[in-house]
């Protein structure tokens, strides 16, 4: 008598493992970028398995943040522009993806200390845009604007495209420290051999400009911080 042991079905996390590997390809990732994910807690509707990825950076050419955070800099380019025209946009990007039952969210952060060159002497705002075209000057919202995203809910995703966002910062100064005008007048009185009176004025006026100089402005850094969350029971 034979007894014929029923087959068994393939694993589900195959087939999601693959589909992240596709996606890998599509971002052009590699594995050391796309990173996988396998949670044995199910849910109705949802899987345990999946892929997450995040990325930041200047428009167009972000990096990934393996460790959960990636750091964008702005320096001596910007500080140029912001030195000679008074006020700078400068537009970042995002790319987010969470496939499974995992969420995504990111906060966006500025330095704690833009130190003592230009952009310390500036006044700064950073908020997110529909678009890097929108990344302007007069864009600067007046109310201030949240620093956290969620651009992947914590629904079930098999979505193997990222979801793109954009974020702006704007710095602008007044007056740099040092600048201004300064005029002075000089007079003087004396007494002419027919005993009048002569006086004289002499006026003179002249402009201070800053010492600082944009080409030694340090690399200031704009922190993207990302984490994965579950659905809330």
């Amino acid at each position: 008598m034979s007894i014929e042991t029923p087959s068994r079905p393939r694993r589900l996390t195959l087939a999601v493992i693959a589909g992240a590997a596709l996606a890998g390809i599509v971002l052009g990732a590699g594995g050391s970028t796309l990173a996988l994910w396998n949670d044995s807690a199910s849910r109705a509707g949802s899987i345990g398995s999946g892929a997450e990825w995040f990325a930041a950076g200047q428009p167009g050419s972000t990096s990934a943040a393996p460790d959960g955070t990636a750091a964008v800099s702005v320096g001596a380019a910007e500080a140029e522009t912001l030195l000679s025209q008074g006020s700078v946009a400068v537009p970042f990007q995002t790319d987010s993806m969470s496939q499974g039952n995992l969420g995504l969210r990111y906060t966006v952060a500025e330095p704690k200390d833009w130190g003592d060159g230009v952009f310390g002497a500036a006044d700064t705002a950073l908020f997110p845009v529909a678009s890097a075209a929108d990344c302007t000057v007069s864009a600067v919202p007046h109310d201030g604007s949240s620093l956290t995203s969620t651009p992947v809910p914590a629904d079930y995703s098999g979505s193997e495209t990222p979801t793109t966002e954009f974020w702006c910062l704007v710095a602008s100064v007044e007056q740099l420290p040092g600048t201004g005008a300064y005029a002075n007048t000089a007079s003087a009185t004396a007494t002419a051999p027919d005993s009048a009176s002569v006086t004289a004025q002499d006026r003179w006026s002249t402009r201070v400009t800053t010492s600082l100089d944009a080409a030694d402005e340090i690399d200031h850094e704009i922190t993207f911080t990302y984490e994965t969350f579950r659905p809330e029971r």
